[in-house]
């Protein structure tokens, strides 16, 4: 029984969805009366009649018609008066002239405007270098950007007269009549405004947008330029999204960033890889990132969302990003922005992508049958010979099934103990009395002996298709998206099929109210696969393990032929005379067993802005996330886990969460000095209901809803619930984006916990110094150079459960026909979060005019409260269902993660026709832990394979603690491991003591661990004329991993188990100098147990992805009216180079390689046309 606490903190009203319900018809009434597109406006317009009033009044009205912000700093600017008189004027051409004869110039990225004082001229030629090719008559050229490829779309007028165009797809202009000494004004959103002299053939190329210091990057509750920030955030484009076959937007994130560890994704589709940022902060509770979609933490699962819907992801890594996000924001925060329509002409998208997938990861090299059987005769002779002392020719002669009976004991040949005979000769005949295979002997059904093959045959295609509108004008915005994805696996009936829709608008029906909506639906049905561990069902498991002698189907024993059933149909082969998985056969059962997983998703995100003053406005937020899953399975009648009566299972699961916050924010400008505040006050609550049932027993054959079964075998439900209440707030301040200092500050209330502990407080400082605008700092290469630190307070109450304080009952244990619960937990009032405490250090810079820029961080982020489970005295309470019934979890321990990131990017190669640009990520951290329970100074973790890790004070959480393997003894072909005992089995070699005995072997750090020395990304991007080619590499250097399964295929003995080809190099007579113990099946476990031998190394260098696009020319897209239209292909997860084929070494961090589905590799070709 669980008990819900009664919670002052973040007490929640479900009537939440009411307000949202209401606030839904509000906003979508407010954008009908005000969306008014004019279809013939090409860029924003601008309305506005002022006389003699200060210029900062003008670029404020103007932020409230267009949502650009203006940014520049100096009182001239503030003190300076204009007048204009503008009817919806374009938004270049209004800027132009409220500037008019003033000494001021301007720049437009994104949504930023951007006011400089002009610079003097002089001789020197433009950083906006312009290109003359020839002289003029008419003024024509090609406009490009500094990578070369052509600008569309980009305004060309004659300065002072009224001849203007703009470039079609190819770049290209031309303007007849124009005045001889004419300059021509080159200007585009998103670009430096340029002046040329007038001429034909001009190449003129268009610096980028704006200098990094004026990027805007989307941060908790808002959104800051570069030059004010003092935090380390990641931010990663659509561009890096668009054009990738990628079905989850987490797989983005792989090599993106510095401090940015991921796994590939495994090929299961819509899988999602997993993330950590900078490290391993936890032991117990999670280390997963919070995620947070258009300014809100979201709760539903990233499979929901459509990559080509989203406009940015930005990792927030350091406390002053995360401190906002308090109890949750521990482990880094994942800032999801989707995509909105933009004032001026209406867009239509639609993109079509379809493509082939393969397994990406081959398998392991394995012996073959011909090498197989010998093998298997040797395991069988020498574990007669050593194991029960037969002599060796009589042990030679019972391995070949030439003699049966010795010393009274009736033995088997080695066929006999495999069950199969796969080739043309008798089972007697197939190895001779020297292990020697039959030189005649030929197999009956090569063909069908490949399981790994027959297991992949899913339907191994992708395809997506994307239809989206977006447009807007001076009161309003929207974007509407459409998408249908369907993605087949390699793997046997592995299947996703998604349906997208997305709905955002936003609208401004008066100059002091805004609102908006975004609204998103999902509709997915998957083909969850059974992969992972060692069930019979598992085909991954199953495909590598069983020996290469086994067919999938029946087979004429003597001719090898097929045999076929009433239908005319192969016959798969049960296996009743295998050893290894013997009356199972998981091609058979996942073929006619059946899983399906249906999830509906609804997520919305509305606010409301009241603008009180041009320096305060008051914003509400309210967002919904709802998760309907129904997940079903059924096991059939003939074979497996359901036989013989079938069984089917239906589990419903429901997340709903809500969030409400209000808040006022507050930015002036008085002359060189810019002061920012947020206050807010919020609202979290989280349900999660299941309801779960089974029964077996088929009553009528295709029909697996539960009344079709007669007996029950199961129902249960759950309800939990969780609710956060907060307050918090932010400060900061910059003088001239010179110095820059900021403050934030979190109180959380947190049901999870006693309400003696239930609130907590969690803050952070940053301070930024731009050292280029120094008057004393004149080094003419350096663009940029900013140094920037902060430090301050996270928690982590993610992995905790619900009710982890208090003391939780189990019901359903009746006795003799009474009911009865017992106690489950034991309680614990002083449990809370885990806090990190984070400081980072940073310098980021620009030098030789954007030619290189990049970043080096130092972090240091500490964990304390760290939780661990310490054991109680049996009288307190429990049951004896587990040890945990008798510990509770206490805050007592710490570790630190503690490293630097490197960031680097340059343009290499620059030409009118060719660019090349790179990219390089690097990153190196130390985990550590620094306390541990005093009555538990080293804890044993046992995980896949018995990979033993331990816990203890000096070392990382994923540290190896395992016995040491020594080598192999020449003289008798055991594994020797080292020890600290002395016994019979022991010997001393130098200064080792070791044992054949692998019970006698201790456990021992082995001065290693699966965290690498450090680990990155290598991006590089070729461009020339319309052609693009982008090639994404990810690396790891250092590190070991646990490979389970190339252990479990060195096993050395087990009947019927496939071996991996190094097994060739065995110990096989005294006086061998191996490395591999002799094979032995009666001596497994010392031969082939859990040690360091079976530890590789995790350096892997893997060709993620390649995109090679071509942007079509305009006179190619005239018939069908496009305004622009590209072609791609793409591939991803390409290539993987590791130190083992076959070993899945960038699936896990915890450096355990197991039976999983491996990634695919993805080909695919797409078009993204725009009309």
């Amino acid at each position: 029984m669980k008990i819900t606490p009664c919670v002052n903190a973040g007490s929640y009203s479900w009537h939440a969805a009411l307000k949202l319900f209401l606030v839904v018809k509000l906003i979508l009434l407010l954008v009908v009366v005000s969306l008014q597109v004019s279809a013939n406006a090409f860029a924003q317009t601008v309305t506005l009649s002022v006389s003699n009033v200060p210029l900062s009044d003008v670029f404020t009205a103007i932020e409230k018609q267009t949502g650009y912000h203006f940014f520049w700093r100096g009182a001239e600017v503030t003190e300076a008066k204009v007048t204009v008189d503008l009817k919806n004027t374009p938004l270049e051409e209004a800027v132009t002239k409220i500037l008019g004869n003033l000494p001021y110039s301007y720049s437009i990225t994104k949504e930023s405007i951007v006011i400089r004082r002009k610079q003097p001229l002089t001789g020197r030629k433009s950083e906006n270098s312009v290109r003359v090719s020839s002289r003029q008559q008419t003024a024509s050229g090609r406009v490009v950007d500094q990578d070369g490829n052509p600008i569309a779309g980009v305004s060309v007028k004659v300065k002072g007269g009224q001849l203007a165009t703009i470039t079609n797809e190819d770049g290209m202009f031309s303007l007849s009549n124009v005045p001889n000494g004419a300059t021509l004004e080159i200007s585009s959103i998103g670009y430096t405004r340029v002046e040329v002299a007038a001429g034909a053939g001009l190449t003129i190329e268009l610096s980028d947008q704006v200098s990094i210091l004026e990027e805007v990057v989307v941060i908790p509750y808002g959104t800051a330029t570069r030059a004010t920030y003092t935090g380390s955030v990641a931010q990663i484009g659509s561009e890096a999204i668009e054009k990738r076959p990628i079905t989850n937007v987490t797989n983005a994130l792989v090599g993106a960033a510095p401090g940015v560890q991921t796994s590939i994704a495994g090929g299961s589709p819509g899988s999602e890889p997993t993330v950590r940022i900078r490290g391993f902060g936890s032991i117990s509770a999670s280390n997963n990132p919070l995620y947070v979609v258009d300014g809100v933490p979201y709760d539903g699962t990233t499979t929901s969302l459509n990559p080509d819907d989203i406009e940015s992801v930005s990792v927030l890594k350091d406390a002053a990003t995360t401190a906002l996000y308090g109890s949750r924001g521990a482990n880094g925060v994942i800032m999801i922005t989707t995509k909105k329509g933009k004032a001026g002409r209406n867009s239509l998208s639609f993109k079509a992508t379809a493509g082939v997938v393969e397994r990406g990861l081959p398998e392991y090299d394995r012996v073959d049958a011909f090498q197989y059987y010998p093998m298997m005769w040797e395991v069988q002779r020498n574990t007669l010979h050593y194991g029960s002392g037969i002599p060796l020719d009589v042990a030679n002669s019972i391995a070949s099934g030439l003699t049966t009976e010795y010393n009274g004991n009736n033995y088997s040949g080695v066929h006999s103990l495999l069950g199969y005979n796969p080739f043309n000769v008798a089972s007697d005949a197939v190895v001779d009395l020297n292990g020697n295979l039959n030189p005649n002997a030929r197999l009956l059904y090569a063909d069908d002996l490949n399981w790994s093959e027959q297991a992949a045959t899913g339907g191994k295609s992708r395809q997506n298709y994307m239809l989206s509108y977006d447009g807007g004008n001076e009161k309003s915005n929207f974007f509407g998206s459409l998408a249908y994805t369907n993605e087949q696996g390699y793997l046997i009936k592995s299947k996703l099929e998604r349906f997208n829709g997305r709905l955002n608008v936003a609208t401004q029906p008066v100059s002091w109210f805004n609102t908006g909506l975004n609204l998103s639906g999902t509709y997915t049905m998957t083909k969850p696969e059974n992969s992972g561990g060692s069930s019979f069902i598992n085909p991954f498991y199953i495909s590598r393990f069983i020996a290469p002698i086994y067919p999938v189907h029946l087979h004429d024993p003597v001719t090898g032929e097929y045999l076929l059933d009433e239908n005319g149909n192969r016959q798969y082969d049960f296996g009743d005379g295998r050893p290894f998985s013997s009356g199972r056969h998981t091609i058979f059962e996942n073929l006619n067993d059946d899983q399906l997983e249906i999830l509906g998703a609804l997520n919305a995100r509305a606010f409301a802005e009241v603008l009180f003053h041009p320096t305060l406005k008051f914003r509400s937020n309210i967002a919904f996330d709802l998760d309907d899953r129904h997940r079903r399975t059924y096991d059939n009648p003939i074979l497996g886990d359901g036989a013989p009566s079938a069984r089917s299972y239906h589990n419903f699961y429901r997340r709903t969460s809500y969030t409400f916050n209000n808040g006022l924010e507050y930015d002036k400008r008085f002359g060189d000095h810019h002061l920012t505040a947020l206050a807010l006050h919020e609202v979290y609550a989280y349900k999660y209901n299941t309801l779960a049932g089974s029964r077996s027993g088929i009553i009528v054959d295709g029909i697996t809803e539960l009344p079709n079964f007669a007996n029950v075998l199961g129902v249960s439900s759950v309800e939990d619930r969780a609710t956060i209440e907060s307050f918090l707030g932010r400060v900061a301040y910059d003088f001239d984006q010179k110095y820059v200092l900021s403050a934030s500050l979190r109180r959380d209330g947190n049901s999870r916990f006693h309400p003696d502990f239930r609130w907590e407080t969690f803050w952070s400082v940053g301070g930024a110094w731009n050292i280029e605008k120094e008057s004393f700092f004149q080094v003419s290469w350096v663009d940029y150079l900013k140094l920037r630190a902060s430090y301050g307070t996270v928690g982590n109450d993610a992995g905790l459960g619900y009710y982890p304080y208090q003391a939780l009952y189990t019901l359903g244990r009746n006795n003799a026909g009474e009911p009865g619960f017992v106690q489950a937990s034991l309680p614990n009032d002083s449990l809370t979060w885990e806090t990190a405490k984070n400081f980072d250090l940073g310098l980021e810079f620009s030098v030789l005019k954007g030619r290189l820029n990049g970043a080096v961080e130092f972090f240091n982020k500490v964990t304390d409260g760290l939780i661990f489970p310490v054991p109680q005295q049996l009288a307190n309470g429990g049951t004896t269902g587990g040890s945990h019934n008798f510990e509770i979890d206490m805050n007592i321990g710490s570790l630190y993660n503690r490293g630097v990131e490197v960031q680097l990017n340059g343009h290499i190669v620059k030409t009118d026709n060719f660019n090349y640009t790179a990219a390089l990520n690097w990153t190196s951290f130390k985990n550590q832990i620094t306390k541990m329970p005093s009555n538990q100074p080293l804890l044993i973790s046992s995980g896949t394979g018995n990979t033993n890790k331990g816990y203890s004070e000096g070392h990382s959480i994923y540290d190896f603690y395992m016995r040491e393997f020594y080598g192999v003894d020449p003289e008798t072909g055991d594994a020797l491991y080292k020890t600290n005992i002395t016994s019979d089995n022991t010997q001393i070699i130098g200064q080792d003591t070791v044992t054949n005995q692998y019970s006698e072997a201790n456990l021992r750090y082995t001065g290693t661990s699966s965290i690498p020395d450090f680990y990155g990304s290598m991006t590089h991007t070729f461009a020339y004329k319309n052609f693009s080619l982008g090639i994404q590499f990810t690396y790891q250097v250092g590190g070991e991993v646990y490979d389970f399964a190339y252990a479990s295929l060195m096993h050395g003995g087990t009947y019927g188990t496939a071996l991996h080809t190094d097994i060739i190099n065995r110990w096989r007579q005294p006086g061998d100098i191996a490395d591999v113990p002799r094979l032995d099946n009666g001596n497994i476990t010392n031969q082939t147990g859990a040690s360091t031998r079976f530890l590789t190394s995790a350096s892997y260098l893997q060709l993620n992805s390649v995109i090679l696009s071509y942007n079509v020319p305009s006179r190619w897209l005239d018939r069908i009216h496009a305004q622009r239209a590209s072609v791609f292909l793409s591939g991803e997860n390409l290539a993987l180079l590791s130190a083992r084929k076959g070993m899945d070494v960038s699936g896990s961090f915890n450096g355990s390689v197991g039976n999983d589905y491996t990634f695919s590799r993805i080909f695919s070709a797409g078009i993204n046309l725009n009309f």
